[in-house]
């Protein structure tokens, strides 16, 4: 942070915020002061899913950035392509419409904060958490796979195995040297039902569709779209999303989802997901709301 201060010269930017959020949600900022709409200037063009160079889709009933030009005002940024837009200049966007129009409404502002959501950083955060240090941890670039090597036990010898995140972010566990093989198969094989790791997988799944549960339903409270969200799966559509049941039925967003939001805030309390203080402080907004 110092660094950062003393190499700022002559003004800084400072975005504070103390509100409870899940690993994996930050805060960016893009500036707009050279992007305004012109003719030819391509990273300002407008479209019904895209705007400053930025392209969305919607998935997991949140709007997700598919794709980015190279003159987009977002590449000098944090985020990265894949991940999910929260909020634009302090609105809650729940649909892929809304960004576009946010964004295209701020043009005449300098600077515009993001505040996003990526699987990366909750990824590390999750592993870290579920399987400690004990245990030697490499990611890719693309945080996508992380090799574990258990701690050598009495034989002085571990084999690595990979934690392999699936791009609608579930994990599963693999022997990248077929240790576990009864042949000499090229394709890394699955490990063992009984492996200690599995129940690490397990876990890390079901914390990764709570916290995105978690955040699909705060963007839902936010925007007044509670009952008519989209379930943890891609959608082909680019714009507002879908019911949570599937089937064209509105949900219900009485007693029972309340009840059902508390449950999943519990889970991810007993999970090790949210401090105590996080966990007190979003439980209050839940019943006041």
């Amino acid at each position: 942070a110092a660094e950062i201060v003393r190499e700022s010269g002559s003004s800084l930017v400072l975005v504070a915020s103390n509100a409870p959020r899940p690993p994996g949600t930050m805060y960016t900022m893009i500036s707009l002061k050279d992007h305004r709409h012109s003719s030819g200037a391509s990273s300002m063009s407008l479209g019904r899913d895209s705007v400053v160079g930025m392209y969305f889709e919607m998935k997991h009933g949140l709007v997700q950035m598919v794709k980015m030009d190279r003159d987009s005002p977002i590449g000098l940024t944090s985020m990265k392509v894949g991940d999910f837009v929260l909020a634009l200049n302090g609105t809650v966007v729940g649909s892929v419409s809304k960004a576009v129009e946010v964004l295209s409404e701020s043009n005449d502002s300098n600077m515009v904060p993001i505040l996003y959501f990526n699987m990366r950083q909750l990824r590390v955060s999750l592993v870290d958490k579920v399987i400690g240090d004990s245990w030697k941890k490499e990611w890719s670039d693309e945080y996508d796979e992380c090799v574990v090597l258990q701690p050598a036990g009495n034989n002085g010898s571990s084999n690595p195995l990979t934690l392999r995140f699936k791009e609608e972010g579930m994990c599963e566990l693999l022997d990248p040297l077929n240790k576990f093989s009864d042949n000499n198969a090229s394709t890394s094989s699955v490990v063992p039902a009984n492996h200690p790791l599995n129940s690490v997988v397990e876990t890390l799944n079901h914390g990764i569709m709570c916290v995105l549960s978690a955040i699909r339903e705060g963007v839902e409270l936010a925007t007044g779209t509670k009952g008519v969200s989209s379930p943890p799966k891609s959608s082909s559509s680019s714009d507002g999303p879908s019911d949570l049941t599937g089937n064209g039925k509105s949900t219900d967003a009485g007693s029972g989802s309340l009840i059902g939001e508390l449950t999943k805030l519990s889970e991810m309390y007993k999970e090790g997901l949210l401090s105590k203080e996080d966990f007190e402080a979003i439980k209050s907004k839940l019943l006041k709301s």
